[in-house]
């Protein structure tokens, strides 16, 4: 009775390995605020390129951060691969263990899909604070990409 258990609990622990994989992940890094171009606009000069910077300075970090969060979800898809194939190359493929294996995978590319996309509407609303930014007459457009 005791081996039975050890093995019951094994394959608890097992099947619950995908579930938290994902977990470990935990939710992805909170996006920085970016101010509009038309706040960028109305701001005063000093103001504005201290906002200017900060936004560069905030989305580096957050990227860094969003960068580990990608790596996890990474990670535990390659796991979850790996577990779905070993479970079904198994002598009695368990055929609910290779869906929830799947399902996992799927999840956590939606996530990974979902960081992308969040990723890049933050930057593209940087884009227009920063273009606001270097196209006033009033500032130090030295930091500007050139053009």
């Amino acid at each position: 009775m005791s081996v039975r258990m050890s093995l019951t609990f094994a394959l608890l622990i097992a099947s619950a390995g995908a579930a938290a994989a994902q977990e470990m992940c935990g939710d992805p890094p909170i996006a920085p605020v970016i101010v509009s171009a038309a706040e960028m606009r109305a701001k005063a000069p000093a103001d504005a390129a201290a906002t200017e910077h900060g936004g560069f300075a905030d989305i580096r970090r957050w990227q860094g951060s969003l960068k580990s969060y990608r790596d996890c979800l990474s990670a535990t898809i390659a796991a979850d691969r790996r577990s779905a194939l070993e479970a079904a190359r198994s002598e009695k493929p368990d055929k609910d263990k290779i869906a929830r294996f799947n399902d996992e995978i799927l999840a956590s590319g939606r996530a990974l899909d979902a960081s992308s996309d969040l990723e890049e509407r933050v930057v593209n609303e940087f884009h227009a604070a920063q273009v606001a930014y270097c196209t006033r007459k009033d500032v130090d457009v030295s930091s500007c990409p050139k053009t």
